[in-house]
């Protein structure tokens, strides 16, 4: 029957198919993404993936591939025997990896991480989760500096196996078809932990942007809920005040039982002093009405159409391989229909409360000032009392503060606040030839070690690389020399700085003519009073050395 799915086996590795007449299309599935990764490790799929499909590629055959937060794909279309030859091929390598073209896709990989910027998603699930599980999307692929052939054949092994994969297709199985992989267990799913933090919250995000998230138990009535809010601030901005516009909401799994939905929208510099009250006027709506039911009702009968009418083919294997990844139940078309169908206003206003339980909204930053919201920024303070050694500012005494590198811990404290890492709580340690040292904590928050600007500065970097576990160490490729930082304060401002002190011009006044009274002495005079002045002269030098100490 048309529009059906089917399942098979092949090689042990489970098959689902729509019947269909359209050209053959294959998608080989892995359960292992982006949130798998630990940050010293973030790219490593990607680079395998692209390893795998290297050179591939045809105009009869085209061939793609990609890592998602929990999935990585193999997708190939064309005639069965290239659908065949493909799938043995790429599983053959997937089974024996061959890292002969690693620097070459390392280059490709780091020239298009270049050019990526993170957007509001990838924001929201750092701000969200930190430096760990889902929230590793937001930063650079640090794992194309750390990728060695014997980690790479390691990581390939845990995922490429026939007991961790599934086959979607759009048409039955090919003859000749096999999946040549390795034995081994399905990866499980490891849930995602936020940070600890206050929530409801809010940080500053992209110039002339707003966005809303919040996770979800995921469910059909979460995927009305966000097309609600998207709804919400497209009347609210663009056709309410008219200082908004490109509307747009997105659903994103984050581990197998929960999604995080995040929506937002462009808006003018106008909108920024009232952004923040209009954005938590529509989620309260949401959160105490709901959507309204008429809206919604046209909201579900668009999307029952979508699934009556799309062809089943485009996207039932595929939806089916990603459930059974995930441990999940495959449905049907009739039986995604029926749940469509049943959701109503209250399931989608309680959906709305449990986002807001754990809402998280950006802004322009011009607009973080707002008092309705708690506002995220600065790395919560650390109750520890800094042990170790303590190293001064290299611009001080102009420039106040204190770095302490100790065995446990590294603190930096300055006129702008104070930083802590503990070693035991880093999620990587970015390490720059010329010294410099990013040390990355869990949470997201880091702490920035930059030699230049500490007086002794390698010995403190000295130090913290011995404390830190080599597995967490990122070495990344030299910086340009103007983009290190340096002290920019010179001994002209250090003397302009101390001379501008009282106790310092007069303490030198007070020296000169102490100094004065011990080179006027005549011959024969009497000795003591000169060596009195002489201990008064080292009082007054002690006390100078312990002014310019302060």
């Amino acid at each position: 029957m048309a529009g059906e799915l089917r399942s098979d086996e092949v090689d042990g590795v489970p098959v689902y198919w729509v019947p269909g007449e359209r050209q053959l299309r294959a998608s080989l599935w892995f359960r292992g993404g982006q949130a798998d990764e630990a940050l010293p490790r973030h790219g490593w799929m990607h680079l395998l993936e692209h390893l795998a499909l290297h050179d591939r590629g045809s105009i009869r055959t085209p061939i793609n591939g990609s890592v998602s937060m929990l999935h990585t794909t193999f997708d190939v279309e064309g005639e069965p025997d290239d659908i065949v030859a493909f799938l043995r091929d790429v599983c053959d390598w997937l089974r024996t990896p061959d890292f002969r073209e690693l620097e070459h896709e390392r280059r490709v990989l780091r020239a298009e991480s270049a050019t990526r910027r993170a957007g509001p998603v990838d924001l929201h699930l750092l701000w969200r989760y930190g430096a760990q599980g889902p929230g590793v999307v937001g930063y650079d692929e640090y794992g194309l500096h750390t990728a060695d052939p014997d980690g790479l054949r390691a990581y390939a092994a845990d995922t490429f196996t026939r007991g961790n994969a599934v086959l979607a297709l759009t048409g039955p199985p090919p003859a000749g078809l096999r999946l040549p992989l390795d034995e081994g267990t399905r990866r499980p799913v490891q849930a995602a932990v936020p940070c600890d933090q206050r929530l409801p919250a809010g940080f500053a995000g992209l110039t002339g942007s707003l966005a809303v998230s919040g996770v979800v138990t995921r469910s059909t009535a979460g995927r009305a809920l966000a097309r609600a809010l998207q709804r919400g601030l497209d009347g609210g901005f663009r056709h309410g005040t008219g200082v908004g516009y490109s509307a747009w909401s997105s659903y994103e799994l984050v581990d197998g039982a929960n999604a995080m939905i995040t929506a937002g929208i462009d808006m003018l510099p106008e909108a920024r002093p009232a952004v923040v009250a209009q954005t938590v006027e529509v989620l309260r709506r949401l959160r105490q009405r709901g959507p309204d039911a008429a809206e919604l009702r046209d909201d579900l009968d668009r999307e029952i159409r979508r699934i009556k009418t799309e062809p089943a083919e485009h996207w039932m294997p595929y939806a089916a391989a990603r459930e059974v990844l995930l441990g999940g139940d495959v449905d049907g078309r009739d039986e995604l229909i029926a749940e469509v169908d049943a959701i109503t206003v209250g399931d989608v206003r309680q959906a709305a409360d449990a986002l807001w339980d754990n809402l998280l909204l950006s802004v322009d930053p011009d607009a973080i000032t707002d008092p309705a919201l708690e506002w995220l920024g600065e790395a919560p303070s650390s109750k520890a009392v800094p042990t170790g050694q303590r190293f001064k500012p290299a611009g001080w005494p102009v420039v106040k503060g204190e770095l302490t590198v100790g065995r446990s811990s590294a603190h930096i404290d300055t006129d702008n606040g104070r930083t802590s890492a503990v070693y035991e709580d880093l999620a990587a340690l970015v390490a720059y030839p010329d010294g410099g040292r990013q040390l990355i904590r869990r949470d997201g928050y880091q702490l920035r070690l930059e030699p230049a600007i500490w007086k002794n500065g390698p010995q403190a970097v000295t130090a913290v690389d011995a404390a830190i576990p080599p597995t967490l160490k990122i070495p990344m490729p030299p910086r340009d020399p103007d983009h290190i930082p340096q002290s920019q304060v010179t001994w002209r401002h250090k003397t302009t700085h101390l001379l501008k002190k009282p106790e310092i011009w007069v303490t030198l006044i007070l020296l000169t003519l102490v100094a004065a009274g011990l080179l006027t002495g005549t011959p024969g005079e009497d000795l003591a009073p000169r060596g009195a002045v002489a201990v008064l002269l080292i009082a007054v030098i002690v006390a100078l050395r312990n002014l310019i100490k302060r």
